[in-house]
Parts: C-alpha cells; sequence; structure tokens
C-alpha cells in the first residue's frame, strides 16, 4: 500500500472514530443536562474527541512509541525559529474580535461597557491547556497527513469542515444559537482552520504554537465581558462579520504564501526562500 493510501485511510479512520466517540457523550448530554465541571457539560465532550481519536490510532499504528511521540510535541517551542510567528501566534484571533466589535459599533450598535473580569481571565487561563485535546488529533495527527497529498488550502478547509462538524451538535443541544448563528459560526471556523495552518506550516510545524493560538480564539470577548456569566459573555460577536473578516484574512495569506503550502511567501528573497521547506504533495 502506498503512503497516499495509507494516510487516505488514516484519514477516513481518524473521521470515523472522531465522531463515533462524539455520539454517545451528544445523545446522552442531549438528554441529561450533566455539569462535568464548571462551564463545561457532557455534551461538549466532543472537544476532546480529537485528541482521542489520534491517541488510539496512533498507538495501533506505531504503539507506545508514536504515543509518546505525539505528547512530546505538547512543548515544542523550540521549533518556532522565528520569533516574528509569535505576532499572528497570539493577534490573528484578538484582532478578528476587535474589528467584529467596531464594526458593529460603527454601524451604530449599542453594547454594554466593556469592562476587565479578573475571575474571568483566570478561569479563561485553562483553556490553553484544553486546546491541546482538539489540537493533538486536528494538528498533531491530521494536518500533516492531508499535506502529503493535497494543498494546504484544501487540506486546511478539510480540517475546518470537521471542526465545525463536531461543534454544530453542541450549539444545536445547548439551545443558545440560531440556525444562522451557527452556519456563519461554522464557516468561521473553517476559515480560521487555513489561517491555523497557514501558521502551523511556518513556525516549525509547532503543536504548541497551535495550542498556543487555539487559546486564543475566543479572548476578545471572555476577557471583557458584559456579564460575569460566560454562557452570556459573548454581546460582541457577530459571526457574520467575523467569518468575513477572516475570510479576509485567508485570501491576502493565500495570495501572499500560495495555496499550495501557504509557506512560500511570493516577495521572500531567493535566499529565504531557498532555506524554506514547504510542505508539497506527494512528500
Amino acid at each position: 500500500m502506498n503512503a497516499n493510501n495509507s494516510n487516505n485511510i488514516s484519514i477516513r479512520n481518524f473521521v470515523l472514530l472522531l465522531f463515533g466517540l462524539s455520539i454517545p457523550f451528544l445523545v446522552i448530554g442531549a438528554i441529561y443536562d450533566v455539569q462535568l465541571f464548571p462551564g463545561f457539560k457532557l455534551f461538549q465532550m466532543p472537544l476532546a474527541m480529537p485528541a482521542m481519536a489520534a491517541l488510539i490510532l496512533i498507538y495501533k499504528e506505531s504503539g507506545r512509541d508514536g504515543v509518546v511521540a505525539l505528547l512530546k510535541r505538547i512543548y515544542d517551542i523550540r521549533n518556532i525559529k522565528s520569533r516574528i510567528w509569535y505576532l499572528p501566534i497570539l493577534l490573528i484571533y484578538p484582532s478578528i474580535g476587535f474589528l467584529d466589535y467596531v464594526i458593529q459599533r460603527l454601524s451604530g450598535i449599542s453594547f454594554p461597557t466593556l469592562h476587565f473580569s479578573l475571575p474571568i481571565f483566570l478561569g479563561y487561563s485553562t483553556i490553553f491547556f484544553l486546546t491541546y485535546w482538539e489540537e493533538l488529533g486536528l494538528t498533531g495527527f491530521a494536518i500533516d497527513r492531508l499535506q502529503q497529498r493535497y494543498s494546504a488550502l484544501a487540506s486546511g478547509i478539510f480540517i475546518g469542515l470537521i471542526q465545525a462538524g463536531y461543534h454544530i451538535p453542541s450549539f444545536i443541544i445547548s439551545g443558545y444559537y440560531s440556525a444562522g448563528w451557527i452556519f456563519w459560526h461554522a464557516l468561521y471556523i473553517v476559515a480560521g482552520r487555513v489561517l491555523f495552518t497557514w501558521v502551523y506550516n511556518n513556525s516549525g510545524k509547532s503543536l504548541f504554537s497551535m495550542a498556543l493560538m487555539h487559546s486564543t480564539f475566543g479572548v476578545f470577548w471572555i476577557l471583557f465581558p458584559a456579564t460575569g456569566n460566560l454562557q452570556k459573555a459573548t454581546p460582541y460577536y457577530d459571526p457574520r462579520i467575523a467569518a468575513f473578516v477572516a475570510i479576509a484574512y485567508v485570501t491576502i495569506v493565500t495570495f501572499l504564501w500560495s495555496s499550495k503550502t501557504l509557506a512560500q511567501f511570493r516577495f521572500a528573497r531567493s535566499d529565504e526562500a531557498n532555506a524554506a521547506e514547504p510542505v508539497t504533495a506527494g512528500q
């Protein structure tokens, strides 16, 4: 079996296992309102399933050594050779939140006064560790396998669709979101995953960079909430605006870094281009 077929089977098994593991939590969580710990209910457990699916499949493929190798990537901060990449890692999502807020204010929408909440900040800081539940699977297992056959842009879109897919049932179960909100937020997730792929391919394929970037996903709305209630701490978020801003970012990134690899800067000097190690199909 060639490498491409093997990777396709791995990705197929990953997707099937991810959703297979998620469904029981979604069904039981939809019936019983079970809170596992403050702010986290049973129906949200699919957020942990990318990691579970990845660890199961890697153990099957490579045994204990493969699992250890993946877990060691959790703090591969040294892979980020160029410190300039901390700017997109830390600022992409807060900037989207800020633009979302500003555009709504300029359109005449009024909001409660922004205020910083230390308790919510401290609570949100734990999100950094929870992001590994998703990134161990989406990035640590899936993205490189996809990029060996497909372009970086296509790979990012595919992972974004998977990520949106296991989030949507939780939105429906919560009853807090409309169909329109869910559609635009899903589109935002897909566009955002392309930005993740761009950063990943340019930051030494660091899993740490992905977890750090993921932890900033809702930082603007959570750190400056209108109320102390986390469930309603997103009054400034309009997913339509966020989706359009994220798509604009993706358009710029794709133009400047090439849709094939998202790692070949169009205006790079020749020595920089030669030093780059882009991901290409079939490698």
